[in-house]
């Protein structure tokens, strides 16, 4: 079995959504490339993680053809590779349907950065798309498109995809991403909420990622 360390950590990872309240069942999905060999790693499509084994993860090339592996790929795979391609720095993609971000891409409304923790690891808004089937000709250069220079994207009627570095950064993402959803959906109920400035976004993501915590001198 090749890969087969990334092949758990994708495993763990996606465990590791029910945990969180991003996923139930068998939905939401986790990918990683690997950095030397370019291989990509991809749950199954429509299996319950908690009665799979590493080995039942997907190894296929960055033109979606199937390495090794038994079962089929998530169906939305070319989307999935669609946002490492465009940035080689990004190696990680979790797709999930946390309610409350999922709330916002079914009203077709991007999520402001309303919190600092936001701003961390985000560092501007994040967008929305229409609504793509997987069938749709646009389904895996739009949201690709959409995101842009970002680090997430809202599948309009569907649900939020976070990326990364790492799969520690995607599934953060997707965590955070998820509280600042409920934070604002609960702020618009007590008053206006006043999002963070493009000037102070941009202040905190660079600070949380090149000053903050432990630093090597």
């Amino acid at each position: 079995m090749i890969l087969e360390e990334l092949r758990a950590h994708v495993l763990q990872t996606a465990l590791l959504l029910p945990k969180y309240n991003l996923v139930w069942m068998a939905g939401g999905t986790v990918c990683a490339r690997d950095p030397q060999t370019g291989y990509v790693v991809v749950t199954p499509s429509g299996l319950d993680y908690e009665r799979l084994t590493p080995n039942d993860m997907i190894v296929t090339d960055m033109d979606a053809n199937l390495v090794e592996g038994k079962f089929r790929p998530s169906v939305a795979l070319n989307l999935w590779i669609g946002f490492m391609r465009a940035c080689s720095e990004l190696n990680a993609v979790v797709h999930t349907h946390s309610p409350y971000a999922t709330a916002f891409s079914v009203v077709h409304q991007p999520i402001p950065v309303i919190t600092e923790t936001m701003a961390d690891w985000f560092g501007q808004p994040v967008p929305v798309t229409r609504y793509l089937s997987v069938e749709d000709p646009d389904f895996p250069t739009l949201p690709v498109e959409v995101m842009g220079n970002g680090y997430a994207v809202l599948l309009g009627n569907h649900g939020p995809v976070t990326v990364g570095k790492t799969l520690e950064h995607a599934l953060e993402r997707a965590v955070t991403l998820e509280e600042a959803a409920r934070t604002y959906s609960i702020a618009r109920t007590i008053s206006v909420p006043v999002p963070l400035t493009d000037e102070q976004a941009h202040a905190s993501f660079d600070y949380y990622h090149n000053r903050y915590g432990q630093r090597k001198s």
